[in-house]
């Protein structure tokens, strides 16, 4: 497998990692090559300079490949998101004559694939695939006729022993994802400024790290709102929220919504291919800013409502589970040979 893994934080870090443990189960010796500085046995961690991330990963990657591919008679290469990572899978499937598949993830398709430049080299590497897998239905849908292939749907899951619910006082409300523009954080903020205005002085939280975080702690500033930054024990933060606010209008999935409704911690989201997918059918998805106030506001103030949607998102989040993600990406290894 090709992509981010941990230590990194993030989607794709968590779903590789996952699915390495429960392919392993399933008998299947899984290999990981990434650019996180990673320890954990039969992954390999590729380094290089911070210029050029992309270009440099790919390069030193692929004689990093090459190796692990004659060393551990690899039979398929599974890359992770349409750019650098499945431009690179493509390289190694070429060159070493092996079988190869994709999973996207989200921007690569609702972000990436809009953009100029990127928009064709994600489209290039899509039609090289025979078969690609996509994380939410919507994702297969957008990217069915770009695949000269099979694209299949396979939900995340989410770690159901980590992400329980408990019975712990509730308080505040919760942001989750990386500081970047794709997920729309300043929202965030200007919700909090709303709800302040209406008087509602429960604390704010924002977890997680990008690029955005400087100017994002300059116009939060009064408004009660504690940056957590990148951390491990999420689960530890969101069973203390009343509720969560997911902001992006462009998630393909949303693991931090799920993992969220695991604990039973309502989420409050913009429509969003992901949202849509996780909580449309719960009353909880917000087409503009007014219902997003809205949802927030009756969440906090009334109980009868939250624990509702609380029950709600608990029961749906059992519908997805890293198990059955593995047994449907084996039978899609099956497909390959």
């Amino acid at each position: 497998m090709i992509g981010e893994y941990p230590p990194k934080i993030g989607g794709i870090s968590i779903h590789i990692s996952q699915l390495k443990k429960e392919l392993k189960k399933l008998d299947q010796n899984i290999f990981v090559l990434t650019y996180s500085n990673s320890i954990e046995k039969d992954v390999y961690s590729v380094k290089f300079p911070n210029k050029f991330r992309g270009i440099f990963f790919i390069v030193f990657g692929f004689f990093k490949g090459i190796y692990i591919i004659r060393k551990n008679k690899i039979d398929i290469i599974h890359s992770h998101f349409a750019t650098t990572s499945g431009f690179l899978g493509l390289l190694l499937s070429l060159v070493s004559r092996r079988k190869r598949v994709m999973t996207v993830h989200g921007s690569d398709i609702n972000v990436h694939l809009k953009k100029r430049v990127l928009g064709k080299l994600v489209k290039l590497i899509l039609s090289h695939y025979q078969f690609v897998i996509a994380v939410s239905p919507d994702l297969a849908d957008k990217a069915k006729n770009l695949v000269n292939g099979e694209i299949f749907s396979i939900p995340n899951g989410v770690d159901h022993a980590k992400f329980i619910p408990n019975k712990s006082k509730k308080k505040g409300i919760g942001f989750v994802g990386a500081l970047v523009n794709e997920k729309n954080p300043q929202e965030f903020i200007d919700l909090i400024r709303k709800l302040r205005q209406k008087g509602i002085l429960e604390p704010a939280y924002i977890i997680g790290d990008g690029y955005l975080r400087v100017e994002l702690e300059e116009i939060s500033k009064g408004l009660n709102i504690k940056f957590i930054g990148e951390i491990n024990d999420i689960e530890n933060y969101l069973n203390k929220f009343l509720c969560v606010v997911s902001t992006s209008r462009t998630e393909g999935f949303g693991l931090s919504i799920l993992e969220s409704m695991a604990c039973g911690v309502p989420v409050v989201a913009y429509k969003s291919p992901g949202s849509d997918y996780l909580l449309s059918d719960l009353g909880l998805i917000a087409q503009n800013k007014n219902e997003l106030v809205k949802l927030t506001i009756k969440l906090i103030i009334d109980p009868k409502f939250r624990e509702d949607a609380s029950r709600k998102v608990f029961e749906k989040s059992n519908l997805f589970s890293w198990k059955k993600c593995a047994l449907d990406t084996l039978e899609v290894y099956k497909k390959l040979n």
